[in-house]
């Protein structure tokens, strides 16, 4: 798989298919592998060329311990020098969880290059609290210090119940299962909790919100979407933070649309909606 090297990391990433650019990152404690179980390869790769990162700290990419190697602008320098190494001048971008934040940040970054941002489970990209990474860390931060990743995982099919099998199959346990706990821990470091886009009136791509309507009861993806010059959310019922990451087959209609009528806009237009 091809490799890049960036800020004294080595960054993994494959590629798919031909057509628009689409940058896919996956979430915490997630690879690149996910994509294609998932649907998301198959569903795309007709007419997108599909472009799969191992964000640092995940993957075959390189995985520091040090909570400065998880700097916002270095992962977003990452994904831009993948972008950079395939010759990407522009190109849309579809996260899940973390990387949705790492999306918006990317976006926030530099938008004449990213020309449409989509994200699954990643709704808020405003910069977070002392209290919310206390809550991180009083749970599965614990959980991960004390029992590891398969303790994790044990939580989850706690939380899960009946429906763990829907919300997070066998094939995405084993990918957390081969995480690396201190990289993970890193990465979610008190340090790094007030990082986020401070002003999203101002974001000028293109955004739509997804969300699962058990992640997110109260529909904020809705409200984070109003608050976006050219925003736009789709709420999936029924399904919590991992089942609409797997909502492929529900989800790909309606961000081909979105990409449709985005992607090709020019920046300045698509500042002025």
């Amino acid at each position: 798989m091809p490799e890049i090297r960036n800020h004294e990391c080595t960054i993994s990433y494959e590629t798919a298919g031909q057509g628009r650019p689409l940058v896919l990152l996956h979430g915490w404690s997630g690879d690149r592998t996910l994509w294609a179980p998932y649907g998301y390869v198959e569903g795309l790769c007709r007419d997108h060329r599909v472009v799969m990162i191992d964000l640092r700290g995940h993957g075959q990419s390189d995985k520091p311990h040090d909570w400065r190697a998880y700097r916002a602008e270095l992962t977003v320098a990452d994904v831009l020098a993948v972008a950079d190494a395939e010759g990407l001048d522009r190109f849309a971008i579809w996260g899940f969880s973390y990387g949705g934040w790492i999306g918006w940040m990317t976006a926030a970054a530099a938008p004449d290059r990213v020309g449409a941002l989509i994200t699954t489970g990643s709704w808020d990209p405003r910069p977070g609290t002392d209290a919310d990474w206390q809550e991180f860390d009083d749970s599965w931060g614990a959980i991960i210090r004390r029992e590891g990743m398969q303790g994790l995982i044990e939580h989850w099919r706690q939380d899960d119940g009946p429906s763990h099998d829907r919300e997070f199959p066998a094939f995405a346990e084993s990918v957390t299962l081969r995480a690396d706990p201190a990289a993970l821990l890193a990465i979610q470091a008190r340090e790094l909790v007030t990082e986020g886009v401070g002003d999203v009136h101002a974001l000028r791509t293109p955004v739509l919100l997804i969300a699962g309507e058990l992640e997110d009861p109260e529909d904020e993806a809705a409200m984070m979407a109003g608050l976006v010059p050219n925003g736009a959310s789709l709420r999936l019922p029924g399904l919590g933070h991992g089942g609409a990451a797997g909502a492929s087959a529900l989800a790909i209609p309606t961000a081909r649309t979105f990409l449709d009528r985005w992607f090709d806009r020019p920046a300045d237009v698509t500042a002025a909606g």
